[in-house]
């Protein structure tokens, strides 16, 4: 089978790509130069390549901070790359798609662990709505193209990532990068006191990246149904809790401080992955305190390279 990946560069891309060759696929992963998904320069070099696969996982994206400053071009920028894959694979003749979705585009003020079932049952957390939304055309774009020219797909919607190669600059890193860097370099300057946003309280679900990868490829096997399948691991983590474990690995010894005046965004993310375990029979193998020693370790060998990615 011949799979095309977007996003081949990044941090879940690399991860897949690696494990599509493992696995024995046929691997396409131009660059954003070969192919750009948003203006479509270089696309007509993929349309004869009898790709039977695409798995989107290009995507502009960023922590609470990004979402705040830069929410039209998340929006537009996510939202295009979708459509234009989309449109792509039609004229390729492509007979699958996986479009990578996010949990930042289930309704933002649910209660309790998120299920597939209430993926539409509101508006999105005013905090990731502009990434949440472009996510969630996905699913709208899959129904189209399935109804008028029978692409076939299904819906993974990921929770937290984390691991090595994501973005650890302050401005675009999620929240177990952005951690990982305050605590890494307030150890090397010897410093007394870490200032974390909000007030540690939210709960949230983190999914190590190669796990995510994993889940992805298994995915390409599924039939086509385009309800949404959680993928993450049911496990609800504070914000606080996390801090603790990161300080821990990180050997600081000095002390937290949580400004309260910073945002804390939605107060619980966590999914239900029943239909997970159903649909892919499969969980994740690394736990969060291996996954985030994986992590520390790797940035710590690598931090003057991952320190330049934005």
């Amino acid at each position: 089978m011949k799979v095309l990946l977007t996003g081949g560069r990044g941090f879940l891309g690399r991860q897949i790509l690696n494990l599509l060759k493992d696995k024995g696929y046929d691997v396409i992963a131009p660059t954003s130069q070969e192919f750009n998904l948003l203006t479509m320069q270089g696309a007509e070099n993929y349309l004869n390549k009898g790709i039977d696969c695409i798995i989107h996982s290009a995507a502009y994206y960023g922590g609470i901070g990004i979402n705040q400053v830069e929410p039209a071009t998340i929006f537009y920028r996510n939202s295009l790359m979708a459509v234009n894959i989309f449109e792509f694979a039609k004229n390729a003749k492509v007979k699958k798609i996986l479009p990578i979705g996010s949990a930042c585009a289930y309704p933002g003020y649910l209660t309790g662990d998120l299920k597939e079932e209430d993926f539409w049952a509101g508006p999105l957390h005013d905090s990731v709505e502009a990434y949440g939304f472009s996510k969630k055309l996905q699913q709208v774009a899959q129904r189209a193209y399935y109804k008028q020219y029978k692409i076939a797909s299904n819906h993974l919607i990921l929770t937290n990532l984390y691991g090595p190669y994501d973005t650890f600059t302050e401005y675009r890193s999620h929240v177990v990068s952005a951690l990982i860097k305050k605590f890494v370099d307030a150890k090397l300057e010897n410093k007394p006191e870490i200032v974390l946003w909000g007030d540690g309280t939210p709960i949230r679900e983190f999914l190590y990246v190669g796990d995510a990868a994993e889940a992805i490829v298994k995915a390409i096997e599924l039939p086509h149904d385009i309800e949404p399948i959680n993928i993450g691991t049911g496990i609800g983590t504070t914000i606080k809790e996390l801090a603790e474990i990161i300080k821990e690995h990180t050997a600081f010894s000095g002390k937290i401080t949580w400004d309260t005046t910073k945002p804390n965004g939605a107060e619980r993310k966590v999914l239900d992955i029943t239909k997970m375990k159903e649909k892919l029979n499969w969980t994740p193998k690394v736990s969060l305190k291996e996954g985030l020693k994986y992590t520390i370790e790797w940035y710590q060998a690598n931090k003057t390279e991952a320190d330049k990615r934005s």
